[in-house]
């Protein structure tokens, strides 16, 4: 393998000088992606590369003509994608030698996850780098040989000819090194790491492994190119809550108080941009996908339940007004993204021109006087950006901002605000970026989610409705008996449901469930979760394949985070839910055994590990918030802060057959019904009357709770930035009583709606 690659650099060197440069763009006919269920698939339908999408009629072709088969993976905001596409795809040059030599297969990696893994796979250990376009070139029987990602025109016209010369001259030299990267490849995915004890002193030395990488000034976890990395985050403010790890509070909000400033925040639309160019988020790469706004609006709102610091909250309500406005199906279900490429005032299609700004445009959105102020709260310098356009972003200092143009530093955020929403309705009449109008369904549970949150979290309607929308939208138009599709597009569905799609739309329903108390949302997540057994279980090592059968180089598994939670730890976290809401032992089983086959990789690799770190300790030790269930579900407990009326309203909700002591027990040995402030003075708590029943196994009467029962707790005047509650209680039925048990609830500080 390594001596192919040599040699196939040193013969570019010598011809990419023989590479013409006139060859002319032929879109005239339609090729075989033109009906795909694909936005990416159909931008190359007129391509004049005879492309095949994924499937069988493309791999009987190669093997029957003996053509090596060049893969290109993307997706349709991809903005190296589309410079490729124009340079290379749309080139008649290239497409005459690729339609001679190769079978072309086009894939969008969003639609066929376990393609892009396995491939993208190849090209790190090829190259030691990935990213997309993934271009690999695969023997007949899709073993890959030879890879890279975005290939100039020159180049790239090159690397074709040679590998159709060295096809032709030295196929069996190929054949053989692809068979030493395809072993190497299922080496990796099948990789078995022995388990390890996830206990509290492990997941604190996870923790310290993770913030050793943060960047102390601008926050986040790496250098340029930066991207949010959810799922760290979400580790971090798990830490927080559950141990009062300060410093991972802080890592978190030192990273979304930078990002807010800088320009991956989108200042004049909302919602949040992929990632950065470089390590001040100043500088976006600039398509806005699904699951990034669903991931940062899940952490914006725990960062306000331990913080009570309204820009979070703001923050995450703006988010998802834009998912709303801009990402929402008329039904209900979600699309995919923005892209980052638009036309600029010119005609030219630019990267980022829809988002950023000249001098001269900002005094035509704004006029003079409110252009001078947006140029100084958005550090307007017109030297960042694209093209010498400024993005939005803010600067560091607000005092001093506030002290320049003569306002009160609380008074700040509202001029932002103001100056924002006219900044939006003029940016509104420019050409938008292509939308991906593809519904995906693990996004899509991703997404109501964070609405289910926060309409939890915010109190707001709104949220609530767009939660269910989406989650019937899903239902009816996703699942039938035949299981759960991974994709709605155009009106049809299409792809059978990865792994990933059963793990996220079940975690939405549980979410519902947990927002509604409907019993059906549970019931729907059950379901998923079983199937997702049967068509995806490794019985041998109690994790998950992404897909039911093999059309790669193996079984592809996700075992570590990306740009979204690996599919195995979502079900990881779903395991971890289900046991605490049902009395099934079958879903402790199955956590256990998932937590078994993920923990050695998570403690080893603790920065791609996020989620699986975030689930395991949370089905080991419970789970944190403001709402949670005990008594393996028979009692549901869910706390409610009433500011304006100094009190703290606590709801438990006993299922039928089932109750707790009161908080006076009419004998010593019973466990009272208790609950104080964390690290505050003995509260005064009012207790309902409890009422007087015998029941089979004691011969006396008891003083219980049964049903809804509702706890008030007066506060003190001077609340602390994070409030927590203990609760302490037995439960019990006419035959058993369980385990008494301790939890804490985490209380937002301030939930009230804002505009």
């Amino acid at each position: 393998m390594r001596r192919f690659v040599l040699a196939l650099a040193v013969l570019l060197a010598s011809t990419l000088s023989a590479v013409a440069a006139d060859d002319a763009k032929d879109t005239r006919r339609a090729n075989r992606l033109q009906g795909e269920a694909s936005p990416y698939l159909r931008q190359h339908a007129h391509n004049p590369v005879d492309w095949y999408p994924w499937g069988k009629q493309a791999f009987e072709k190669a093997r029957r003509e003996n053509k090596p088969i060049l893969l290109s993976v993307g997706y349709s905001t991809c903005h190296w994608c589309h410079v490729m596409a124009r340079e290379s795809y749309e080139n008649r040059g290239i497409a005459r030698l690729l339609n001679k030599y190769f079978v072309a297969i086009k894939v969008d990696r969003e639609r066929r996850p376990e393609v892009d893994e396995t491939y993208m796979l190849a090209t790190q250990l090829l190259t030691g780098h990935g990213g997309w376009p993934n271009n690999v070139f695969l023997t007949p029987d899709r073993k890959p040989f030879f890879a890279g990602t975005y290939f100039p025109q020159k180049e790239f016209k090159s690397i074709v000819q040679r590998i159709a010369d060295m096809w032709r001259d030295d196929e069996t030299q190929l054949r053989s090194d692809a068979d030493g990267l395809s072993s190497a490849v299922e080496a990796v995915m099948s990789k078995r790491v022995a388990a390890a004890d996830l206990t509290p002193q492990a997941i604190d030395v996870a923790g310290s492994k993770i913030l050793e990488k943060l960047d102390s000034f601008n926050g986040g976890f790496s250098t340029a190119p930066k991207f949010p990395q959810a799922p760290l985050m979400l580790f971090l403010l798990r830490l927080a809550e559950k141990d009062g790890t300060a410093q991972a509070l802080s890592a978190v909000t030192l990273t979304l108080d930078r990002m807010l400033d800088g320009g991956i925040w989108d200042h004049a639309g909302g919602g949040f941009h992929r990632y950065t160019v470089d390590a001040q988020w100043r500088v976006p790469h600039f398509e806005k996908m699904l699951y990034t706004q669903a991931q940062l609006t899940q952490v914006l709102l725990w960062a306000f339940r331990l913080t009570g610091q309204e820009r979070y909250a703001q923050a995450a309500r703006d988010t998802l007004d834009y998912v709303l406005s801009d990402l929402t199906h008329p039904q209900g279900g979600f699309y995919s993204a923005r892209d980052a490429d638009s036309r600029g005032a010119d005609g030219t299609v630019e990267e980022g021109a829809f988002y950023v700004w000249t001098p001269e445009e900002l005094h035509q959105a704004l006029g003079d006087s409110d252009a001078a102020k947006a140029k100084q709260i958005f550090a307007f310098t017109g030297l960042e950006g694209a093209h010498g356009k400024s993005v939005l972003h803010l600067p560091s200092s607000r005092n001093e901002l506030a002290a320049t143009l003569q306002i009160d530093a609380s008074d700040l955020a509202a001029e932002t605000r103001r100056l924002s929403k006219r900044l939006a309705v003029h940016r509104a009449k420019r050409p938008p970026p292509m939308r991906d109008e593809k519904i995906v369904a693990a996004w899509n549970g991703l997404m109501i989610a964070a609405f289910a949150q926060a309409a939890a979290e915010l109190g707001d309607s709104r949220f609530r409705e767009a939660a269910l929308r989406a989650a019937g939208f899903v239902w009816s138009r996703l699942y039938d008996d035949n299981g759960l599709k991974r994709i709605y597009f155009d009106g049809r569905t299409d792809i059978d449901g990865r792994q990933e799609d059963y793990a996220f739309i079940a975690l939405a329903f549980v979410a519902l469930y947990d927002l509604n108390n409907d019993p059906q949302w549970l019931r729907r997540a059950e379901i998923l979760a079983s199937q997702m057994n049967v068509r995806f279980l490794d019985k041998e090592t109690g994790d998950y394949h992404m897909t039911v059968d093999n059309q790669t180089i193996g079984r592809a598994k996700m075992r570590t985070d990306s740009s979204t939670p690996s599919g195995n730890a979502a079900a990881l976290d779903l395991f971890g839910k289900l046991m605490r809401r049902r009395p099934a032992p079958h879903h402790r089983i199955q956590g256990e055994a998932l937590l078994s086959a993920l923990s050695g990789i998570a403690l080893m690799s603790p920065d791609s590990s996020g989620y699986t770190l975030l689930s395991g300790d949370r089905m080991l030790r419970g789970e944190s918030g403001p709402r949670q269930f005990l008594a393996k579900g028979a009692v549901r407990a869910s706390a409610k802060l009433a500011r304006t009326e100094g009190r703290l309203d606590i709801r438990l909700t006993i299922a039928p057959g089932w109750h707790i002591n009161s908080n006076e027990p009419l004998e010593d040995a019973f466990i009272a019904t208790e609950v104080s402030l964390v690290g505050l003075p003995k509260a005064v708590v009012v207790y309902p009357p409890a009422a007087r029943r015998k029941l089979g196994f004691h011969e006396r009467e008891l003083a219980l709770y049964e049903g809804s029962v509702d706890l008030r707790v007066l506060l003190p005047r001077d609340l602390p930035s994070a409030l927590k509650v203990a609760l302490r209680l037995q439960a019990c039925s006419d035959r058993i009583c369980l385990e008494p048990e301790n939890v804490e609830l985490a209380i937002p500080l301030d939930a009230t709606p804002k505009s």
